[in-house]
């Protein structure tokens, strides 16, 4: 072979080794940018079904606050209710036996006396003391409460009768506090379960006083009404009035004062003042 033909034959197989390495180098390349375009890919595929799951998880979760809010307020609104009856109730109860000062002591005494008066009936005034047996807490306030619903003019003064708590120890009655537990020591005829009368001790029991009975409540009575009532009924006995002399006149009426309404109203409504057949002093 001559010199020529090898220097052909080293071109050819240079340009055969050029285009090997040409080939493998952009096959190289080719197969990076694959792998890299398919890596890309990869996060934002998981990440669109990332957010899409979140997205689900989130639409009932906002559903299910919603229909919890919705049970919540139907369930608090009767319990707001009954708050409201309850605070009423005990406002008034604080009412009746807050202090009383000399202005609206002598403004009630003056519009019992008028109601007395505008009667018909002859006017009567009575001294009572205020006294207390066992554990029972305040006295005056006992006897705030008992001057105010005494003298209150829907009750005794339309009868004719007027009161006021005595100043020197002479009293036409003495109106009593007593514990459940002592209730018997005025008389055995006396229950550990209501008020009672003896003579001239008129008894109130501490258990009543701030507890009502489950007849009077559940007619749709209340504390502050049961406790007008029960002064007025025992201090009725002590103006002539026995028990049940008059009973309930019907279904719905207003059961009569001295029908022991802490036991039964036998259809009657709950009523704390005389009717207009018990307005009579003995």
């Amino acid at each position: 072979m001559g010199q020529r033909e090898r220097l052909e034959a080293f071109r050819i197989r240079r340009a055969a080794v050029l285009v090997l390495v040409l080939f493998l180098l952009i096959a190289s390349m080719t197969s990076c940018s694959v792998h890299a375009l398919l890596v890309r890919m990869t996060p934002n595929t998981q990440t669109t079904a990332q957010a899409t799951h979140s997205t689900s998880a989130k639409k009932p979760a906002k559903k299910t606050a919603k229909t919890n809010q919705h049970k919540t307020a139907k369930k608090t609104k009767p319990e707001t209710k009954q708050s409201q009856e309850e605070q009423a109730v005990a406002k008034a109860v604080s009412a009746q036996s807050a202090a009383l000062g000399d202005d609206e002591k002598t403004a009630i005494l003056n519009k019992a006396q008028e109601t007395a008066q505008n009667s018909g009936k002859p006017v009567t005034q009575y001294h009572y003391c205020i006294a207390t047996k066992g554990n029972v807490g305040s006295a005056d306030e006992f006897g705030n409460a008992a001057f105010r619903i005494l003298n209150d003019e829907h009750g005794w003064p339309r009868a004719g009768a007027i009161f006021d708590q005595s100043t020197d120890g002479n009293c036409d009655f003495n109106l009593v506090l007593s514990q459940a537990s002592e209730m018997t020591s005025f008389s055995p005829s006396c229950s550990v379960e209501y008020s009672c009368r003896v003579d001239n001790n008129v008894i109130v029991n501490d258990d009543r006083w701030n507890g009502g009975t489950q007849q009077w409540l559940a007619a749709g009575g209340n504390l502050a009404r049961y406790r007008t009532m029960v002064i007025n009924h025992e201090v009725g006995h002590r103006l002539g009035h026995i028990d049940n002399e008059t009973t309930c006149a019907g279904e719905g009426q207003l059961a009569p004062l001295m029908q022991e309404q802490s036991m039964h109203l036998d259809g009657c409504k709950v009523n704390e003042y005389p009717l207009d057949s018990e307005l009579w002093i003995g």
